[in-house]
């Protein structure tokens, strides 16, 4: 007698029913394995040292935030602590505040491998000295890392690796000492890197040749010494670059020609006192450079030649003795520009024709930080004596506080300096912290000073003059510069003229 045969639906429903009983069971022992484990966002033991804050809903897999604290005593990495993390797999932002020395000395990679649809976390005042390798590995939602003001010093290897959508990496305030090539790597959309305020002195070869969409770089307050193309291969996209309060002394020929789309380079408070002639080559893109606080003395022949977009320049408080139209001629029409300036204040800039040029610049350009730059600027007087007393007699008896030196100020009210620039509170931070520069003794303002009465040494060529000495009808023009607040100055205005014009014929006939 045969066997009889099972269905076929009936015994694929014995298996799909086997199969549910499984599922089950092993649902239940889940939720068996997490009541035995806390919430961490209900921490209730005032043992524990880490306690979490959990903001809109605290129940078990719906925080989305996560602030923690961690205490007193120090905690391990085999701490039981950290399964608690397990109860809230869908948090997307977690930050970790350390509230005493010592209380943390490692990334706890543990919560990392539980939380993985994190986009941001924070680490802050902890004691961690080193970001081992593959520490955040894998961790493919992050968007933000953050960690300041622990003890970092070292980054090791692939410390940030196979993050695909990282954009954004905060390292301020640490001491990282040096920075090792590969340390970021499969890090595709990383936009925003940050050092400041560490103790930098190494950039290794390469170090950032994997960040091809990074942004903005900063590496300020360091102690970064050197400088070398190398350091920034693979930056092809960079657009700013913050290297002020380093201990740069040198710039060297192509230093920054791996850095094509560069529009804003600090350099501010270094050593700078050499700047080779093509330092600046490959920075076609540079739209503002600041030099200033160094101890530039004089300056490479067509020293800007390679960077013919620019439109700001700050070059304030070196020892530049010499600063002539031919400097600035390479980027004299950007000038022009509502959103240019130059800064030149705090220099050791002889009132002689050298600087004649700027008050062709004065009267021609459209930006307001730029004339008003140049209407404050104040250079030394020669030391000749007699000219001294010319110069000193015209600013006693033609110059007063109502009386500026200044050209076509009628059009000053048609001036717009608003303009798009991305990178605008950069550098007028910078400027609002200077303080007012007060005329010395032997100092005058440039533009109150007219100029067939600029000094021209004998060694200087022609063509370092923006143009030449005024013919007569030019200094009936100049008389025109000096304009009156009031109406009822009309008879002062016309002694005043008289003046210019005597001073004039003297220097003329002479």
């Amino acid at each position: 007698m045969r066997a009889s045969r099972v269905p076929a639906t009936l015994l694929l429903f014995l298996l799909a029913l086997a199969e549910l009983r499984a599922s089950r069971s092993n649902d239940e022992e889940k939720e068996k394995a997490t009541q035995n484990i806390i919430n961490v966002c209900d921490i209730r033991d005032r043992n524990s040292k880490l306690h979490c804050y959990c903001e809109l809903n605290q129940e078990i897999n719906r925080a989305s935030k996560t602030e923690c604290w961690v205490f007193n005593g120090g905690i391990e990495k085999s701490d039981p602590v950290w399964t608690s993390f397990s109860t809230q797999t869908n948090i997307e932002t977690l930050a970790f505040n350390v509230r005493a020395d010592g209380a943390l000395k490692f990334v706890p990679t543990k919560v990392l491998r539980y939380l993985q649809k994190l986009k941001k976390i924070s680490i802050k005042f902890s004691s961690i000295t080193e970001v081992e390798e593959n520490t955040f590995i894998n961790l493919t939602y992050i968007e933000e890392i953050t960690m300041i003001k622990n003890e970092i010093e070292y980054l090791s290897k692939h410390s940030f690796n196979n993050l695909p959508h990282l954009s954004l990496l905060i390292l301020d305030e640490n001491n990282i000492k040096e920075l090792v090539t590969d340390t970021f790597y499969k890090t595709p959309n990383l936009q925003k890197l940050y050092f400041t305020s560490n103790n930098i002195s190494i950039i290794q070869d390469g170090a950032f040749r994997h960040l091809v969409n990074l942004l903005e770089l900063e590496l300020d307050k360091n102690n970064i010494s050197e400088l070398r193309k190398e350091c920034f291969e693979g930056l092809a996209k960079l657009k700013r670059l913050d290297l002020s309060h380093n201990k740069i002394s040198v710039l060297n020929s192509f230093t920054f020609t791996e850095l094509w789309n560069l529009e804003l380079l600090l350099l501010h408070y270094n050593d700078i006192s050499i700047v080779a002639q093509r330092s600046f080559d490959g920075l076609s893109q540079l739209k503002k450079l600041n030099l200033s606080h160094n101890n530039l003395i004089i300056l490479a022949g067509e020293l800007f030649a390679g960077v013919r977009g620019l439109l700001g320049l700050d070059l304030r408080y070196n020892i530049l003795k010499r600063f002539t139209f031919d400097d600035v001629n390479p980027i004299y029409e950007n000038l022009l520009k509502e959103n240019s300036y130059i800064y030149l204040e705090g220099n050791e800039l002889l009132c002689d024709c050298h600087l004649a040029w700027m008050h062709k610049l004065r009267h021609e350009t459209k930006s307001i930080k730029t004339r008003t730059s140049l209407e404050n600027f104040i250079c030394k007087l020669s030391p000749d004596l007699a000219l001294n007393s010319q110069l000193a007699l015209f600013e006693k008896n033609v110059i007063s506080p109502n009386n500026n030196y200044n050209i076509d100020d009628k059009n000053a009210d048609n001036f717009d300096d608003n303009s798009d620039d991305i990178f605008q509170d950069d550098m007028d931070e910078t400027s609002a912290q200077e303080v007012q520069l007060v005329k010395k003794e032997n100092e005058g303002t440039l533009l109150q000073i007219p100029i067939d009465l600029l000094p021209c040494p004998q060694d200087v060529k022609v063509t370092d003059r923006t143009y030449t000495y005024p013919s007569q009808n030019e200094a009936k023009d100049y008389r025109n510069l000096i304009h009156s607040s009031k109406t009822s100055q009309l008879h002062t205005n016309i002694s005043i003229s008289f003046l210019i014009f005597l001073v004039l014929l003297i220097i003329l006939t002479t």
